[in-house]
């Protein structure tokens, strides 16, 4: 059976597990779970995950916002523990300002879109980035025409950064809110919105859009239903590229309360779990409830059409470590085996003979092979013959080639059947070694990591320092030799110093971890040319004494 996978990715100090739900119906537990720490007498809404697990959201008409009891959202959030349970919601000063804020999403886990209603930066979504414990201004979103009106506004950021949907009242609408969607042309600069036509958006109000992993099937609330209760949850299906065709949208019954049900959010795939934020037990204010699905076997009804499993489709897979896959015959290492040697992991039959060297001694290492996936996930390979058959399926990213006390080494997965030779050299992780972060981009001009790739290489080497813990490293930050030369050092040690702050905020220890900005007089290769300079814009690790 075809089952739907909604995800997101909860980081912990030493690597990634999926924090995701399957659904794979319509049909939803009635049991309810009020959220009790995370609730209080005032409105509760807009929950969002950031990339550690620590849940954001928006506390209305609290007396301790800035605006006092008449302040319709701070934002407020609330920290995992250990025992399952959650923290006690503390306002997060730096992002609250005397109007409506609400948190839009992550792009990295230094990195926060936060839109405001109002106060000193202006009507719009802004970014900030993280220093530290606190969150720091940087700037407003460039998203031309984008003129919201009234008080309320919700969205969301998608899995993969380059999309939000938006729900606010503009001119030219259906009715009061209406979804939006906005892409992200470059770094600061998104689309105009667009309306997601009439087969979403009524006469009424659409809220509190979430948006699946594989861009497919998309969530909100509406009140156009009339049944007197409020706002109800609905699911739809997106029937092209356009994003303006939709399959009629689904209602999820026994999802509904008395009350008006909104911000539909996946929480926990081990417990098939859901929170959203439902009035039932208050007069107009939300709390946030929790609720368990019942699984089925039935894909959407039939209205909802088939998922989409092309190569431009970006569809999640799920990945159950602890089993055979009878797909791919992937066997999944179990953690603290033996790494396979050369001769176990090759097969004669397939004419591809993969060996690991030292890179001084050339001297055949033990190794381990790893497919990396897009959303983080990782499957430890067994036999040369998996490779081919894995990478088929588009889902996988890179190559991880990893062997006890060497610094790993990756290959692009759109490269790996182009190698002539797959014989690949490790440097062992001694002083004085060193490593170009190749697959860590930033943004043209910025500290801010271009795309979710580079948070995956950084969990990478946090798993590598994690299996090392006495070794120290360097950060050294290079840019080309094109414009202001202090700015350029600047830039650098900028770059630098971000990449230290997301691998000390995962546990990795500040004095291990030091970093240089070079600026760019340090070049690897000739800065008249495009590709020279390309080269010569780097972070590289070296391995300190």
């Amino acid at each position: 059976m075809i089952k739907i996978i909604f995800s997101y990715v909860f980081k912990r100090a030493r690597g990634i597990f999926p924090l995701a739900f399957l659904f794979s119906g319509l049909v939803m537990g009635q049991e309810f779970q009020s959220l009790k720490v995370l609730n209080s007498p005032y409105d509760e809404k807009q929950p969002v995950l950031a990339p550690d697990g620590t849940l954001y959201f928006s506390v209305g008409f609290h007396p301790e916002n800035v605006g006092g009891f008449k302040d319709y959202g701070d934002i407020w959030m609330s920290s995992p523990a250990a025992n399952g349970e959650w923290s006690s919601p503390v306002r997060v000063h730096d992002l609250s300002t005397e109007g409506n804020d609400v948190i839009i999403g992550f792009p990295d886990i230094l990195t926060v879109f936060v839109y405001h209603s109002e106060g000193t930066y202006g009507r719009g979504i802004h970014q900030y980035t993280k220093f530290g414990s606190s969150w720091n201004y940087l700037r407003r979103l460039s998203i031309e025409n984008f003129k919201p009106e009234g008080s309320y506004f919700s969205g969301r950021l998608d899995a993969t950064n380059t999309l939000m949907l938006l729900s606010f009242q503009q001119q030219g609408g259906y009715g009061n809110e209406d979804l939006y969607i906005i892409r992200q042309i470059r770094e600061g600069v998104w689309s105009n919105p667009q309306n997601l036509g009439e087969e979403i958006n009524s006469f009424a109000q659409e809220q509190g859009p979430y948006l699946s992993d594989n861009q497919e099937y998309m969530f909100f609330s509406s009140n156009k239903s009339g049944n007197g209760r409020g706002k109800d949850i609905y699911v739809t299906q997106r029937l092209d590229s356009t994003w303006s065709e939709w399959a009629t949208p689904k209602p999820l019954k026994l999802a509904s309360t008395q009350g008006s049900d909104l911000y539909y959010l996946p929480l926990q795939l081990e417990e098939k779990k859901a929170i959203f934020s439902t009035t039932q037990n208050s007069e107009g204010f939300g709390d946030f409830v929790l609720v368990t699905l019942e699984m089925e076997d039935e894909i959407f009804a039939e209205n909802m059409g088939r998922i989409k499993n092309t190569s431009n489709s970006n569809v999640a897979v799920a990945i159950d470590v602890s089993e055979k896959d009878s797909v791919s015959n992937r066997v999944v290492q179990e953690e603290g085996a033996d790494l396979p040697k050369t001769d176990d992991f090759n097969e004669k039959s397939t004419g591809k003979f993969i060996q690991v060297l030292d890179l001084n001694e050339l001297t055949p290492l033990t190794y381990q092979l790893t497919l990396i996936g897009k959303r983080g996930e990782k499957v430890t390979l067994a036999k040369v013959s998996e490779i081919d058959s894995m990478l088929s399926n588009s889902v996988w990213e890179s190559i991880l080639i990893q062997s006890a006390s060497y610094i790993p080494k990756e290959v692009a997965a759109e490269s790996w059947n182009e190698l002539d030779d797959y014989t690949f050299y490790l440097s062992k992780a001694a002083p004085g070694n060193s490593l170009v972060l190749n697959n860590i981009q930033f943004n043209v001009g910025t500290a801010d990591f271009a795309d979710s790739r580079s948070i995956q290489v950084l969990d990478n080497l946090l798993e590598f320092l994690n299996e090392n813990p006495t070794i120290k490293i360097r950060f050294e930050g290079h840019t080309d030799n094109y414009g202001d030369p202090m700015l350029n050092k600047e830039l650098s040690l900028k770059r630098a110093s971000k990449i230290r702050a997301y691998l000390t905020l995962h546990g990795v220890e500040f004095e291990r971890v030091r970093i240089s900005g070079w600026g760019g007089t340090r070049p690897r290769a000739d800065n008249s040319t495009e590709e020279g300079r390309q080269l010569n814009r780097r972070v590289e690790m070296l391995i300190e004494k």
